[in-house]
């Protein structure tokens, strides 16, 4: 029984896919891209693209997701993805905004937290509101046991928050870096890791980069425009790291970022990113 059923939803599935590519439905779909503002006017909508890639990310290195394992936020996603093999999960934030929230702590200044931890650390959607991204990567690391696996990622397009992000934890959230795959890299090599210390899978191209800024979500992606990796569009790099036995990567000097002196606009379940001001007035710092 459970064969038929799989079979049909793979059958359904192909059939969806197939139907976004037909020359009407692909006309319809670029048509929708001749605007100004986000489809839908931002309200979340099925699985962003960036979500989606992670998604396979993540199932590919469920092995990875095992013993002690640390999050930003949540434990959703060790829990998810790790299941019985996970025998601990803490939530990192900078506020005990739910029972989950564990640890707390500035990832870009966790020096009390104890290092060699950790048996995995998924770090997700974060490093591009940290200025202090260098910092954020040391402790990331330092966090793990040897031979514990960092999964983590990089956006290299997302929306920005020119008045800040209010979501409850306790500081302003600020979109301050759009990465691309040689910085991370460089980051990389500079926390003392080398090339067979970490992989990195980069993901996207032009039409998914424009659909996710778009507010399309990957399920309105055919398949082609989904899984097609074009490093000169990137969307999303994803990193492992597996922590060497008796690294010594040396603390970064510490940076903080100037701030706008601006009321931030608050998280909205139902606008998302695009909730508040931001969307209906221009930046004025001086407001």
């Amino acid at each position: 029984m459970y064969g038929k059923l799989g079979a049909l939803y793979r059958g359904a599935v192909s059939s969806a896919y197939a139907t976004l590519g037909l020359p009407l439905i692909r006309q319809w779909r670029a048509m929708q891209l001749r605007r100004l503002r986000p489809l839908a006017e931002g309200r979340p909508r099925g699985t962003p693209v960036v979500r989606h890639y992670w998604h396979q990310f993540l199932e590919s290195h469920r092995a990875d997701i095992r013993g002690r394992c640390l999050e930003i936020g949540t434990t959703d996603t060790v829990r998810t993805y790790g299941r019985d093999a996970v025998t601990s999960a803490d939530a990192l934030d900078l506020t005990r905004h739910s029972d989950e929230v564990t640890v707390l702590a500035d990832l870009a200044r966790a020096d009390e937290v104890p290092g060699g931890t950790y048996d995995c650390f998924i770090n997700q959607f974060t490093m591009h509101l940290i200025y202090d991204v260098e910092a954020a990567l040391y402790h990331s690391v330092r966090l793990l046991a040897p031979g514990g696996v960092l999964l983590m990622n990089f956006s290299c397009v997302d929306y920005c928050f020119p008045r800040g992000l209010d979501m409850g934890t306790g500081r302003r959230l600020f979109v301050f870096w759009g990465f691309t795959p040689i910085m991370v890299e460089n980051m990389l090599r500079r926390a003392s890791l080398d090339d067979a210390d970490f992989q990195i899978i980069v993901r996207g191209n032009l039409f998914a980069r424009v659909a996710y800024q778009m507010n399309m979500p990957s399920e309105e992606l055919s398949r082609a425009e989904l899984e097609t990796d074009d490093p000169g569009h990137p969307v999303l790099v994803c990193v492992r790291v597996v922590k060497p036995a008796g690294w010594a990567g040396a603390r970064p000097e510490y940076r903080d970022p100037w701030l706008p002196d601006v009321t931030p606009d608050r998280w909205s379940p139902d606008r998302g990113h695009y909730s508040g001001l931001g969307l209906t007035k221009p930046f004025d710092r001086h407001q």
